[in-house]
């Protein structure tokens, strides 16, 4: 029985919403409502209920330093290790990348649980 205000959702549309999410998991649900001819409510229903998906809102990506960088990293433990005798890091080989003007581009469609 569908919920009220909610058309019936047949499993050919699911299926479309879900192939077109697999294709290019950052499409907005005005993008799938475009592609697919359905309301923008009725692809959040099929993607939250029935995809059981969610939309993440920030990735990971490698940190790379450049030559620069890394000499301004030398030269602030330098001057932290002749203050101080002992000084524990963490590995720095991932960073969190956000940028808030951005955040939407970002976004991401993915299943409950997963990474």
């Amino acid at each position: 029985m569908p919920l009220s205000g909610h058309p019936p959702v047949s499993d050919k549309h699911v299926q479309t919403v879900s192939a077109l999410v697999e294709t290019n998991r950052s499409l907005t649900i005005r993008e799938l409502a475009q592609d697919t001819g359905l309301a923008p409510s009725t692809v959040l229903h099929i993607l939250k209920d029935r995809l059981k998906m969610r939309k993440t809102a920030s990735k990971w990506i490698t940190h790379d330093l450049t030559d620069m960088q890394k000499l301004q990293r030398y030269e602030a433990s330098r001057t932290l290790l002749l203050r101080y005798e002992c000084i524990i890091t963490i590995d720095e080989s991932c960073i969190r990348f956000y940028e808030p003007q951005l955040k939407h581009q970002s976004d991401e469609w993915r299943h409950y649980g997963s990474p």
